[in-house]
């Protein structure tokens, strides 16, 4: 599941797992945060995070400078200079009902030409 956030400006928070639960690591860590359609990185992106080590996760407060816009997707990686930290994917959107947001479609149509071919061996 990717990470939801809302299409306002200003900073907002939401909980990842990374990979290292290191401070000393993720004090010098960067993000990149890129708009995947476009491929457009938001270099001046900032963030800070706040650890919660007995539940084994961190908060992200992410403040883009790009205005999100509603159904926009952008990667999201947390990381050193030779590590990678965490990768996600961020999904912008107003809704906060996630059965609505993340339904698959409901008109799906089976492909059937007749000539598939079966071995059981």
């Amino acid at each position: 599941m990717m990470i939801k956030l809302r299409p306002i400006t200003g900073e907002q928070t939401f909980t990842i797992i990374p990979s290292t639960l290191n401070a000393d690591l993720l004090e010098t860590a960067d993000i990149t945060f890129r708009e995947t359609g476009t491929n457009v990185t938001d270099d001046l992106a900032t963030f800070t995070w706040d650890s919660h080590y007995s539940m084994n996760y961190i908060e992200i407060s992410l403040t883009p400078s790009v205005t999100l816009k509603e159904g926009q997707v952008y990667s999201f990686e947390l990381k050193s200079s030779t590590d990678v930290y965490y990768r996600d994917l961020i999904y912008i959107t107003a809704n906060t009902n996630k059965n609505e947001v993340f339904t698959l479609p409901d008109n799906y149509n089976q492909y059937d030409d007749g000539s598939d071919k079966y071995v059981v061996l």
